[in-house]
């Protein structure tokens, strides 16, 4: 009589047992295949970590003109040589929300080969070139210094004053839109525009001028005014100063008030507190630049 093989005559448990650890064997070999298949043979694809862009922005001067978005022809680009082929661009007026500025979006990769041909590494320079149409009207160079960086880079500067008229072009050109203003002609405000350039008002705006305002709390006077920073086309390099003065009357002797004078304009409020039971006094403010 023939005796059957023993994997027929084990019990149910034991057949049980001997599928798992078949299972598990075969499990161990298939890691193993696969461990040996990544190790010997790597796959063509590759994953990697995205760097945030470069952001490169600013201001662009042709002509002695700052150009604003409406000069949609002109176009500021990255190239790797000065004739090549652009890896990023922004045409004026592209985007509404920076206004008169050009902004720049330069591609990162941390891993070489680089699989994105616009993209750079940390290290690497581009030319930065501004056309106006086709004709190259400025260029320099950027290197990618790390990660994430913004940098502000201006083409070009506002010419001072050319025309000798006490007022810088830019100025003249940002509000008249042309050179040669009389700096004694009487503006919309009612002051002059070498007054208007002085205070940092707005010519063309009946309601802009630099005010003194008084007040009374009780028993005290309260003087205040906006004191502000020289800042925007025209006053590059300059700085704006205020005093307060004070006087018995509006012809006498006018004296600077303690503690406020000489004060550096920074858009910021100035109020000056009487004190309480003090006779009657008028005040005014002065307002001058110090720059080139």
């Amino acid at each position: 009589m023939k005796t059957l093989p023993l994997l027929y005559r084990a019990s149910h448990s034991q057949q049980r047992m001997l599928c798992n650890r078949f299972k598990a064997a075969w499990s161990l070999m298939l890691l193993w295949s696969l461990a040996f298949g990544v190790c010997s043979f790597p796959l063509p694809a590759r994953a990697e970590i995205s760097e945030p862009d470069n952001l490169l922005y600013g201001t662009i001067v042709l002509d002695s003109q700052i150009v604003t978005a409406a000069r949609t022809n002109v176009v500021i680009e990255a190239r790797r040589t000065p004739n090549g082929v652009p890896i990023a661009s922004y045409r004026m007026g592209a985007n509404s929300q920076i206004g008169n500025f050009y902004l720049l979006r330069l591609a990162l990769e941390s891993v070489t080969p680089i699989a994105n041909t616009n993209a750079s590494e940390v290290g690497n320079s581009v030319y930065i070139i501004v056309r106006d149409g086709a004709a190259v009207r400025g260029q320099t160079t950027y290197i990618f210094p790390e990660r994430g960086n913004v940098q502000r880079t201006d083409f070009g500067t506002p010419s001072g004053d050319s025309d000798g008229d006490g007022l810088p072009d830019a100025w003249e050109l940002a509000n008249f839109g042309s050179l040669g203003q009389n700096p004694n002609t009487i503006n919309a405000n009612g002051q002059t525009t070498l007054s208007n350039f002085t205070m940092g008002s707005n010519p063309n705006n009946a309601n802009t001028l630099f005010t003194v305002n008084i007040s009374n709390s009780g028993s005290q006077t309260l003087v205040s005014f906006l004191a502000r920073r020289a800042d925007g086309s025209g006053y590059e390099g300059r700085a704006r100063y205020y005093s307060l003065e004070s006087s018995t009357n509006s012809v006498g002797v006018w004296a600077g008030v303690s503690g406020f004078t000489n004060l550096l304009g920074n858009n910021q409020t100035v109020t000056f507190q009487s004190p309480p039971a003090s006779p009657p006094a008028f005040y005014r403010g002065k307002v001058w630049l110090q720059g080139p």
